[in-house]
């Protein structure tokens, strides 16, 4: 397949019976398999560059010089930290995003595009994060026995804040979102949402081909802003029942209060490692004779600090995401009682969008935050065997 050649499975007839495609299975093996492998680099590049940053004495050095109030520098130094990020991260980022997404045929936009989102991100990315260094300084400087609490409940409001504003502000910046015209399709999952009891505000399609040959979709939002949210190339490629039995799997999330379970437990989690990482960073700034917790000079060392504490716990929040999928693919199951569309839709999916369908166990088990694609079949064959034994 020449590169940059788009790799859609071919398109099956809706009634004809679906496999999984060995051929784009391998490919998505390779796929994974190099994109791992240059994240492990790239983190582990960037460990060593952080380390030495923080105890060479670099970091203090830099800071001496920028002689502004702690919050000033914080955020500065933050700025001039994230425009070195971005410089290094920059050629993983494109070969791992644009040149692998183009040669393994999940990419379809243009170079130009691929950059303009990249600068869109790394826009947002600053704009937050030094919004964000800079109150966290300036509230270790007012409050530094309880920073790291008053810290904890300021990102819970800003967590929320996101969720509301994501579906109407960020995700049409990279993705253009349009009502789904009426039709069959817009009838149908306007009726399951009445009949479930579950309010929405509209159904939009995302053009994920302007990026793309993955497919999606989601109830996005809370609220007045909730919305179903389907993929153009969800819409072209799947029957109705196939649709509507993904999206009972989304609307189990709402039934079973799972964006707040997920949350309260997100929540907890942090509030831990915002504890135990407040208490290591104190001990090593005495350590390291930083002039105060909010030296930003110490910036680098409280970054690694979270980031390890994140990584560590990041097992236990994919076992938990893992249990709600799973408890979501049975409420489709039982609602739609369609385990066949239920199977033919994640056999497009792992086809489509070049999933691995058994990812090895210990990959599964620290970083997949949904059941593998054998475990849903598998769960579909004994939901079906159950339902005939029932009816006997």
């Amino acid at each position: 397949m020449p590169e940059g050649e788009l790799a859609l499975p071919p398109e099956d007839t809706l009634n004809s019976p679906l496999g999984l495609d060995t051929e784009r299975q391998q490919k998505a093996r390779d796929y994974s398999r190099l994109q791992r492998r240059f994240a492990y680099i790239q983190t582990g590049i960037i460990a060593i560059a952080a380390s030495f940053l923080i105890f060479s004495g670099l970091s203090s050095e830099l800071t001496s010089h920028l002689g502004l109030p702690p919050v000033w520098s914080a955020g500065i130094y933050f700025l001039l930290l994230a425009f070195v990020y971005e410089i290094f991260s920059l050629p993983f980022g494109y070969y791992t995003g644009y040149v692998l997404g183009k040669r393994y045929g999940v990419l379809s936009q243009t170079r130009q595009t691929f950059f303009a989102d990249a600068a869109k991100s790394f826009l947002i990315t600053l704009v937050m994060g030094v919004l964000l260094v800079a109150a966290v300084y300036a509230v270790m400087g007012a409050w530094p026995d309880i920073w790291w609490l008053l810290v904890w409940l300021g990102f819970l409001a800003v967590s929320m804040g996101m969720t509301f504003i994501a579906p109407i502000w960020l995700i049409p910046l990279f993705y253009p979102m349009k009502p789904l015209d009426d039709g069959e399709l817009k009838t149908s999952l306007t009726e399951l949402c009445r009949r479930i009891g579950v309010f929405v505000r509209g159904i939009y399609i995302i053009e994920l081909s302007a990026r793309g040959t993955a497919a999606n979709a989601a109830l996005m939002g809370l609220g007045r802003t909730r919305r179903i949210v389907l993929s153009d190339t969800m819409v072209d490629r799947y029957s109705i029942p196939e649709i509507e039995v993904i999206m009972y799997h989304e609307i189990a999330h709402q039934q079973h209060n799972d964006m707040l379970r997920l949350f309260s437990l997100q929540a907890a989690v942090l509030f831990g490692v915002l504890a135990v990482g407040g208490a290591i960073f104190s001990y090593l700034s005495n350590a390291m004779e930083y002039s105060g917790l909010s030296d930003p000079a110490g910036l680098p060392l409280l970054g690694g600090i979270l980031a390890v504490l994140l990584i560590g716990i990041s097992p236990v929040l994919s076992l938990f995401t893992r249990k709600l999928e799973k408890q979501a693919d049975e409420f489709a199951l039982n609602i739609s009682q369609n385990p066949s569309a239920f199977r033919t839709a994640m056999t497009r999916l792992v086809n489509q969008n070049l999933a691995e369908a058994e990812p090895s166990n210990w990959l599964e088990r620290l970083t997949q935050d949904h059941p593998s694609y054998t475990q849903r079949i598998r769960l579909a064959d004994e939901f079906e065997k159950r339902r005939s034994v029932d009816r006997g």
